[in-house]
């Protein structure tokens, strides 16, 4: 797995390199980046970080455990650090590890953690589909793979019969394996909470929506910062559109991957692609350094 992983930030190395390449000096553009509001463009990411805490926690507490905010607060800051150097940002889920430290068992965290996602895979579809349909663009199938991935999700999350289906098709050595380890009874117990879960989707739906405000906002403050100007509509549009491609899981967090797709996107916007790229590692920079203080969570024993 480590040997996998190396090779995976390397390829994601490669194409941001070659990306560079391409445009040449046009980097020289970072020099003129206004501080002052890509600083606010990290603070909405804080703020987003501060509504999906929240969200677990709420969780959380309808589950009749008692843990304190900022537990799920650090807890949410350490998975987001680990997404953002894994592929697909799968590592996030580990935030149900760190909330053992809230009074949490991992099973009841991991619903707690996963189920949402779906939700926010379903509304990052319907605002990549929208901006595919106001933006102009032909292909629809970002935003339905998208809305796809995150009803799959919530399949399975939310219904048992699928979970239980799939048990039928897995191989006796897989579920030998499972019970070795006694992940079967962390899975059962993950799925029963998660069912539980669903009583709470319309809560879970309007924090997902807030949360989509506070990062259009980070994406509309990035584009301030380095002059890549479009009506404010635009970049809550674009957000879910090219965050999706950090979904990807052949890089760590979509490295270079997003960063392409990004200057792909506003090259046919007008945008010249030496800012389209300033733009899209700045958001990148933006994320890593609201997220950075996470590390802690890993360091603390």
């Amino acid at each position: 797995m480590k040997k996998l992983r190396l090779i995976q930030f390397i390829v994601g190395l490669l194409i941001l390199v070659l990306l560079l390449f391409k445009i040449g000096g046009g980097l020289k553009a970072l020099e003129k980046v206004e501080i002052t509001t890509f600083l606010l463009s990290i603070l909405m990411y804080d703020l987003l970080n501060v509504i999906l805490s929240y969200r677990v926690y709420y969780l959380l507490k309808n589950m009749n455990y008692k843990p304190n905010f900022f537990c799920c607060l650090f807890a949410n800051l350490g998975g987001m650090v680990a997404g953002d150097v894994t592929p697909g940002r799968s590592g996030y889920v580990l935030m149900a590890k760190l909330l053992e430290r809230c009074g949490v068992p991992v099973s009841d965290a991991i619903a707690a953690v996963v189920a949402p996602q779906g939700i926010d895979f379903v509304v990052k579809g319907l605002g990549a589909s929208l901006a595919i349909l106001v933006l102009g663009f032909s292909n629809p199938w970002a935003g339905i793979l998208v809305i796809a991935f995150g009803g799959i999700i919530l399949m399975f999350m939310w219904y048992e019969k699928p979970s239980n289906l799939l048990k039928n098709f897995l191989p006796s050595r897989v579920l030998k394996i499972l019970d070795r380890f006694g992940l079967s009874k962390v899975i059962s117990d993950m799925l029963k909470s998660s069912v539980e879960t669903r009583k709470y989707a319309l809560q879970i739906l309007v924090l997902c929506l807030i949360g989509w405000v506070f990062v259009g906002f980070q994406w509309f403050f990035v584009g301030q910062s380095c002059k890549v100007v479009f009506p404010i509509y635009v970049y809550f549009l674009l957000q879910p559109l090219l965050s999706a491609l950090m979904f990807v899981p052949i890089t760590p967090a979509g490295l270079g991957i997003m960063e392409s797709g990004t200057v792909v996107v506003l090259y046919a916007l007008g945008v010249p692609p030496e800012k389209a790229t300033v733009f899209a590692i700045l958001i990148r920079i933006s994320c890593i350094l609201a997220d950075l203080p996470g590390v802690l969570a890993w360091l603390k024993k």
